[in-house]
């Protein structure tokens, strides 16, 4: 019951009452005998009122504890939530982008079969109380049979256990590596099979009878696994319910046996025949093991994410530098970047053109501190303004989207349309509703979707306004995919006025839009081919004039 340590987050107002009903609902069963004893005994109407009381006690804890028990879990799971939050936007990009950590965030935060770390915990709670209540229900049994009483509780410990042990391991196996990968399969086919993304091209192509079936293969085999476990779960449950029934018949039968005997009076006898229930109650499993079993990949995947990871060697050197960078992305073995060396001066305009598939979008990353190379040193940009190839679209207003680039800038709305006027986005307003309060999605009333040059053009405002709120970096990677060349090379040309005196990187495959930069870095099979200036990298005749050339030509 590891996820007890989890009571704590819940804070000492939700626990305590959790703990108080808990101990009541455990404590009352066994303390019942007494009065029972008595009233079996004779004791009269002092007695019955005792053991009624004693009931209604029990059970006045038990129906409190349940809203208790939930208002304590959905405690818990708001700070782990929040720590799982914290954690994520602190964790290195290559963590982050490992579909093992993504399918931990998931279970830690949405949980397995709507049971998440909180409810684990306190089922393991109401657990910790049955096995008090069977304790105690023994001891009342020890003091009138002895021996006897310490073999029910000893076998009900053992079935519990085994009960446990079986739900636990369908649990396990669900959240085994090849039942994750067909899980999220089959949540990405009904996703797209039911979502809007893909519902233009489901309708045309006539899709549906494809995703469906592939859906409804990737769940059998998802699911057939999880059957074959739990028919294993279900006769193994038999089998312990057939050693509780013979747990039983033998305590029950020595119990006769000290009755017939005179050893056990009517009042004694009824004692230990109520501890004894209490004692194979326990041994017969309850709600709460489910709630711990199905918990327990929640809880595990918590303490996964939550755990740090190996520190990171610090990065050396002074301004944005790579040195003898070497890196590797996981799970392949060809390094995509070998041995790149690259300084960026303060106020430089440099350019980063390639191929496409040269490593300019891990190139940034590793300036940006995203990424973390296998060797070598990285003295990453800082105080910087990105637009990344993927950039976010954010389904906020206009206005939103924009201050995003600088969201603790105290800005107005001037500033944001000088930002949308220097990537020349301000046509977006004439098609905007609610102008800088349109929602950018159609998902929200009065929403507006854009389209891919539009989104461009959002992002690139972003960076500006980043700018404009005191950002002394701007790298700029490729987001114009969406524009044609002429228009590409009009953005980067009032990117560069509007950055004047800042540290700007311009990434891209079109060599004609990046010829006022100050520098031009070749990016050419993992490391820098060629740098210079335009000029410069013409007249020598190398890669970057012969793509140049190539370029220009399919243009015209």
């Amino acid at each position: 019951m590891t996820s007890l340590r989890l009571l704590p987050l819940a804070g000492l107002r939700l626990l305590l009452p959790l703990i108080v009903l808990s101990a009541g609902a455990a404590v009352l069963g066994p303390l019942g005998t007494i009065p029972l004893g008595h009233l079996v005994s004779g004791g009269g109407l002092a007695s019955l009122v005792a053991l009624l009381l004693t009931l209604l006690a029990q059970e006045l804890c038990t129906a409190l504890r349940e809203p208790a028990g939930t208002a304590a879990a959905r405690r818990i799971d708001g700070v782990l939530r929040a720590r799982i939050r914290a954690t994520a936007a602190a964790m290195p990009l290559p963590r982050l982008e490992d579909p093992r950590v993504r399918a931990d965030m998931r279970l830690a935060v949405h949980g397995h079969r709507g049971r998440t770390p909180g409810t684990a915990a306190v089922a393991a709670a109401g657990e910790a109380g049955r096995l008090a209540s069977a304790s105690l229900g023994a001891a009342v049994l020890a003091v009138h049979v002895g021996w006897p009483a310490a073999a029910a509780l000893a076998l009900a410990l053992a079935q519990n256990h085994r009960i446990v042990t079986m739900l636990t391991g369908i649990d396990a196996l669900a959240d085994t590596p090849g039942q994750t990968r067909r899980r999220r399969r089959a949540d990405y086919l009904a996703d797209v099979a039911g979502g809007p993304g893909a519902a233009k091209e489901i309708r045309v192509f006539d899709l549906g009878g494809f995703f469906t079936g592939r859906y409804v293969a990737a769940m059998r085999a998802y699911l057939t696994p999880q059957t074959h476990a739990r028919r294993a779960v279900v006769r193994g449950y038999a089998g312990v319910l057939a050693l509780q029934l013979i747990t039983a018949a033998g305590t029950f039968a020595i119990l006769a046996w000290y009755a017939a005997t005179g050893r056990l009076d009517a009042g004694a006898l009824a004692q230990c025949l109520l501890a004894a229930l209490l004692v194979f109650a326990y041994g017969a499993g309850g709600h709460q093991m489910f709630e711990i079993a199905y918990g327990t990949g929640p809880y595990r995947a918590t303490l996964r994410l939550l755990t740090p990871p190996a520190p990171v060697p610090a990065t050396t050197g002074e301004g944005i530098a790579l040195d003898d960078v070497t890196f590797t992305y996981p799970d392949t073995e060809r390094p995509l970047l070998r041995h790149l060396s690259l300084r960026i001066r303060p106020g430089e305009r440099l350019a980063v053109v390639g191929l496409n598939g040269a490593g300019k979008t891990t190139l940034v990353k590793l300036l940006t501190g995203l990424y973390t190379p296998r060797s070598g040193t990285v003295a990453p940009a800082l105080d910087t303004a990105v637009v990344f190839q993927d950039f976010t679209r954010h389904p906020l207003p206009l206005r939103d989207n924009v201050r995003l680039g600088a969201p603790a800038h105290d800005g107005t709305d001037a500033d944001v349309l000088a930002a949308l006027d220097a990537v020349d986005a301000l046509d977006l307003l004439d098609v905007l509703p609610g102008g800088l309060d349109t929602p950018l999605s159609r998902a929200f009333t009065g929403g507006r979707d854009l389209s891919g040059g539009q989104w461009q053009k959002v992002a690139l405002a972003r960076a500006v306004y980043a700018l404009r709120a005191g950002r002394q970096v701007l790298i700029v990677d490729e987001p114009t995919a969406h524009l044609d060349a002429r228009a590409e090379r009009e953005v980067f040309d009032r990117l560069l006025d509007h950055a004047r005196g800042r540290t700007v990187i311009l990434v891209s495959h079109r060599f004609a839009t990046v010829r006022r930069a100050d520098r031009i870095a070749v990016l050419d099979g993992g490391a820098i081919a060629e740098q210079g200036t335009h000029a410069e990298l013409m007249a020598a005749g190398g890669r970057y004039a012969h793509w140049y050339r190539l370029q220009a030509s399919l243009i015209t």
